[in-house]
């Protein structure tokens, strides 16, 4: 049995690749800073190998995130792996009307808040026998990149902060990895493309299952690269 923690675990993505880690066996710490679909989570989970922990990520202070590798010291004693998936999108606009309390809210999410979880969890991924770690990317800020504003810059920024984890890291056994996906159906997706067909894109759970086989059986995976 293997330990992961996954960010923005309650909903979509985060909720799917939880649920099949659980399925498999494996236990999760379901990070996410809505309580009421986390408990939601849980219930549907209904397995002693699921473990809440609220944390709003946006306003998270540096202890915060010190204290979260501390409770998973003392209480799981491990953690083989990390999906950084928590992430944020403002409504589409231009940068001249981007409203600057909303842009550093975002950068605070989508990237600054990764910051802080790789460096308080990296203590505990060299501890196990191989730990991974795989930050969620989004293969529309590179084909399509205005109106993305600061999401669009965050993911930039958050593939650049792997890609220097994983050289830094490249004489150990962690394995550092990026999952740059295309458009799937989501609620999110949904408020910003009303007029899309969500049945005509992949599901959150047609996405998270290769991406679980890959990191647990090492099946190639288009979009996953190491770093």
């Amino acid at each position: 049995m293997q330990t992961y923690l996954i960010t923005g675990a309650a909903e979509g993505l985060g909720k799917a690749l939880s649920t099949h880690l659980v399925h498999k066996g494996h236990q999760v710490i379901l990070l996410d800073k809505n309580l009421k679909a986390l408990n939601a989570l849980y219930d549907e989970l209904n397995s002693e190998n699921a473990s809440l922990y609220p944390m709003d990520l946006l306003g998270a202070t540096p202890d915060q995130y010190v204290d979260l590798h501390d409770n998973i010291q003392k209480y799981t004693h491990k953690l083989d792996g990390v999906i950084l998936n928590a992430t944020t999108l403002p409504a589409f606009a231009t940068l001249e009307h981007f409203e600057a309390k909303q842009w550093y809210e975002i950068l605070q999410v989508n990237l600054n808040a990764n910051f802080h979880l790789i460096q308080n969890t990296l203590p505990l991924l060299n501890n196990a026998p191989t730990g991974k770690i795989i930050a969620i990317l989004d293969q529309s800020v590179i084909e399509h990149p205005a109106y993305y504003g600061a999401y669009g810059v965050a993911k930039s920024g958050l593939k650049q902060l792997m890609t220097t984890l994983g050289s830094e890291q490249r004489n150990t056994p962690l394995e550092v990895y990026t999952a740059t996906l295309k458009a799937f159906a989501t609620a999110t997706r949904g408020r910003l493309f009303p007029g899309e067909n969500p049945g005509k894109l992949p599901s959150p759970e047609q996405v998270a299952f290769p991406i679980i086989d890959h990191l647990l059986k090492n099946k190639p995976h288009p979009d996953i690269q190491r770093l």
